[in-house]
């Protein structure tokens, strides 16, 4: 570790190392990425991330940094001009392109800015290239069997599935859990894998009823600070989220050697990464502060096809294998509330966008289902 720390500050000026220390105080991680980074980069990568640090939010950062580590993974540049942008241009047309969506304003940024390390002919031939971008909600309009919405039936019996799963042993708590929130709620897997204890609340209603909510942080906002909105779920999902909570209380209890008091206790991820958790050097509470404790979204993804392969779930409309997604199951919930006769205002509340702009979609997507 010292090693790398040190081959990092090589790379850069005392007021870089600075930009990245105040950076990564946010929970982005960007010394890996500067440790495999020719050093002829590091000035100009750095300087240009903390100008979208400044001015865009957490989430957005954290994407540019993913979409550079791909970048320097495949062609190792020692400066990036027209020819480099080619080579990897041609790599990724017929992988993932948004790499490279998410890269093109990077760089004109950067080149913008004067920052060593791009050259003018890179952000030139940028501008040229066809990046294929597929329509917003072409799967859904086109109702795809494959990427979008899943039908009532595949739906129900997705859940059926996993309620199955869990009840033999096939799925473990961990995953049920998430595969519950990520079916009936529509939520992203990076917002879900960032509740913790806290977070599961309840409130008594005038009826002396309970409501079961969970504080969902909202991650594709510009503000700085972390937004938070209080989303309701049944009784029955809210007692196992509430189980997967208190599992990884007591796990990082036991790894602590004590029990926690009810603030550091609020603080642990409800989906823990116990690996992670297990690497750490612990001393005392301050671990609970750290990013590297959150299970990562990918767990999502893989508990459902976990589901689907194990119930051997068949798609009615492919005869294959149920290609059950986090996205397509946002998909799906919106569909349901199009369907429910919910407008797009309420359509956008209820999957956390900023805006309708791309909500409506499901509901035209509806009026054209009537006419087919």
């Amino acid at each position: 570790m010292n090693n790398l720390i040190k081959k990092n500050t090589d790379k850069m000026s005392i007021h870089e190392q600075k930009i990245v220390t105040l950076i990564e105080s946010h929970g982005i991680n960007i010394r890996d990425l500067i440790c495999v980074m020719n050093k002829n980069l590091v000035c100009g990568f750095v300087n240009t991330l903390q100008y979208y640090f400044c001015s865009k939010s957490h989430f957005y950062v954290k994407t540019i940094v993913k979409n550079m580590k791909n970048f320097i993974n495949n062609v190792s540049p020692n400066y990036i001009d027209d020819k480099v942008i080619i080579q990897y241009q041609n790599m990724q047309s017929a992988k993932k392109p948004s790499y490279f969506r998410g890269l093109r304003p990077f760089f004109t940024k950067w080149f913008e800015l004067g920052y060593p390390g791009i050259d003018e002919s890179a952000v030139e031939i940028a501008k040229h290239f066809d990046l294929k971008i597929k329509k917003a909600g072409q799967p859904i309009l086109q109702d795809d069997p494959t990427v979008g919405p899943l039908t009532k039936e595949e739906h129900t019996s997705l859940i059926k599935a996993m309620s199955h799963a869990y009840s033999i042993g096939e799925l473990s708590l961990s995953d049920y859990a998430i595969s519950l929130l990520i079916s009936l709620t529509g939520r992203r897997p990076q917002q879900l894998v960032m509740l913790k204890y806290k977070d599961l609340l309840q409130k008594k209603l005038d009826n002396d009823k309970v409501e079961y909510l969970i504080s969902v942080p909202r991650v594709k906002q510009r503000s700085k600070q972390l937004q938070y909105r209080e989303l309701p779920i049944i009784s029955e999902v809210a007692s196992i989220v509430q189980l997967q909570a208190n599992q990884s209380v007591r796990f990082v209890e036991q790894t602590l050697g004590k029990t926690l008091d009810d603030y550091n206790k609020g603080k642990v991820p409800v989906f823990l990464n116990e690996e992670k958790l297990l690497d750490l050097v612990i001393k005392d509470c301050n671990f609970l502060e750290s990013n590297k404790i959150y299970a990562k979204p990918t767990i999502a993804n893989r508990a459902l096809k976990n589901i689907v392969k194990t119930g051997n779930l068949i798609s009615n409309r492919t005869g294959s294998l149920l290609n059950a997604t986090p996205r397509r199951l946002r998909y799906t919930i919106a569909t349901m509330l199009a369907k429910d006769g919910h407008n797009a205002n309420t359509i956008a509340e209820l999957l956390d966008h900023s805006s309708t702009s791309s909500t409506g979609i499901y509901i035209k997507n509806l009026a054209e289902s009537v006419e087919r």
